[in-house]
């Protein structure tokens, strides 16, 4: 049940969604609306004053993929990602929406919102990050590209100046020696110690090529610094090596934004954990 002060706008083209975030200031924009029901507990759904939604506009569904990447609407949701199979979408993102609620849940959620929820980074925003995602932006009179760790940041820039939305995501598509991804947190529900972890490595003739390392939970952190101090090390690591690399995290993963908690312990084991796989 919807509040009796909301106004709900359906587009059927992104021309049509431009057209009303031209015209209606302040208005919000929802896709499936998981999100926003997760985070209510009273009988009616509150919304703001002004909803665009865009579930309707089929350019918004659709799904490719290409050599270099895989590409999605935003409105795709999370249940049509799964059934495209795990050999059609990167380990980790498979994984990651694996964990998302249940089977009902994942056929209204869509990737978008997943992405987009605020507050609290969901599931498949560090597989994101990982992967060097992009967004398409679209705003009432313009579309831009833009890379979704530039995009999204842990000091506001959730809160655009103009409405917007997410047009398109596209994700590379690269082979990984090693593709993990870990759940902090309870199974299916978003607590406050909700979290993801995500280790990607790849290498060539015993020599680390690349790696990732990302973590989204009421924060979220990559710093491509970090991982440059373990690019070019010769496999396997020795264990001095993998201390050596705990004791420099300690700086990158900055107490200012993970402060000593439960949540900075688990993210400590968990890094620790994915080093040793490379012992």
């Amino acid at each position: 049940m919807l509040n009796k002060f909301t106004t709900v706008y359906s587009a059927n083209s992104v021309a049509d969604a431009q057209l009303i975030l031209k015209n209606i200031a302040g208005i919000s924009i929802i896709a499936g609306g998981t999100e926003i029901a997760r985070r209510q507990t009273g009988r009616s759904l509150h919304l703001p004053a002004n909803v665009l939604a865009l579930s309707q506009i089929p350019e918004l569904k659709t799904m490719s993929k290409t050599e270099r990447y895989v590409e999605f609407g935003p409105s795709v949701t999370l249940s049509s990602i799964l059934q495209l199979g795990k050999k059609n979408v990167p380990d980790v993102l498979y994984d990651a929406i694996s964990t998302i609620a249940n089977p009902a849940v994942r056929s209204l959620a869509t990737l978008g919102g997943n992405v987009s929820a605020k507050g609290q980074r969901l599931a498949t925003f560090a597989p994101l990050l990982a992967l060097d995602a992009r967004l398409e932006i679209r705003t009432a009179t313009d579309a831009y590209w833009t890379p979704m760790a530039r995009y999204f940041t842990n000091t506001g820039r959730d809160q655009p100046k103009t409405p917007e939305f997410i047009d398109r995501l596209r994700i590379p598509t690269e082979n990984w020696d090693i593709a993990l991804y870990r759940r902090i947190g309870h199974p299916g529900i978003v607590t406050d110690a909700t979290a993801s972890f995500v280790f990607l490595v790849k290498s060539e003739k015993n020599i680390l090529s690349d790696i990732r390392i990302a973590y989204a939970g009421k924060f979220f952190f990559r710093k491509r610094e970090f991982e440059n101090l373990i690019i070019g090390r010769s496999l396997p690591l020795d264990a001095k090596d993998v201390s050596i690399l705990l004791d420099k995290a300690e700086i990158f993963f900055s107490p200012a934004l993970f402060p000593p908690s439960f949540e900075r312990t688990c993210l400590f084991n968990l890094l620790e954990d994915a080093l040793r796989m490379l012992l």
